[in-house]
């Protein structure tokens, strides 16, 4: 195995188990209860292209870019960062509308 898929199977792993624990956490959130968790999946693992040939998760580009690598721009990983948040809210509280209509009906 890569090392490359290593590091992803990580992320993953990572990801899902402080998804979960946020699950924990926001029990008393009603229906936004999985949000943070879904987020924290989302941004985990989130691919961002740092060279011509590697992916990394887009969160420790942005780590590395602004504390780490000097002259590098952290904006790009950002944006994406930001795209997919605002798609998961949006899909979330789709869903979420979807579910209060049915569940009244």
């Amino acid at each position: 195995m890569s090392g490359e898929v290593i590091a992803w199977a990580v992320a993953a792993i990572a990801g899902l188990g402080l998804a979960w624990l946020l699950g924990l956490a926001t029990r008393k959130w009603g229906r936004f209860r999985w949000l943070p968790g879904c987020l924290v999946l989302a941004g985990s693992l989130t691919p961002f292209r740092f060279d011509a040939e590697h992916h990394a998760p887009a969160f420790a580009v942005v780590i590395f870019r602004s504390f780490l690598e000097e002259g590098l721009d952290p904006g790009p990983p950002l944006l994406a960062l930001g795209v997919v948040t605002g798609g998961v809210v949006a899909v979330y509280l789709a869903v979420v509308g979807i579910w209060s209509l049915v569940g009244r009906s």
